[in-house]
């Protein structure tokens, strides 16, 4: 079960890293949102994705307390960030934009199925 952990933290550090870049002015807005901003994020949804960065840290941290690779954290927050993710990979495998159903839609799968495997660990 560990493993699973391990893979989703890897995953969602990459997604920091990538929320890290938007907000810092990466031209990447056509891989997020819908692909609703093309080139860099206004200053607005650069705050957003500093938001969504520290969300997916939480998350990351929840899997891992799940996981037992970190301490414990009340079982409602591994619940509450499966749930986030289960929408998440919906979502990215829904949106009108290609390059990011291309390119997250395969991450958040992924991320849900190791979900699933730490909750039926």
């Amino acid at each position: 079960m560990i493993w699973a952990g391990y893979i989703y933290v890897t995953l969602i550090g990459i997604l920091m890293l990538f929320q890290a870049c938007m907000a810092a002015g990466a031209p990447w807005g056509h891989l997020a949102n819908g692909g609703r901003w093309p080139g860099q994020l206004p200053v607005p949804m650069r705050f957003a994705a500093v938001g969504q960065g520290a969300i997916l840290g939480l998350m990351g941290w929840a899997m891992a307390a799940r996981a037992g690779i970190v301490g414990t954290l009340p079982v409602w927050t591994f619940w509450a960030a499966l749930g986030v993710t289960v929408m998440t990979g919906v979502a990215n495998l829904a949106t009108p934009s290609r390059p990011e159903r291309r390119i997250w839609g395969p991450v958040t799968v992924l991320l849900v199925l190791c979900g699933l495997r730490l909750a039926w660990g």
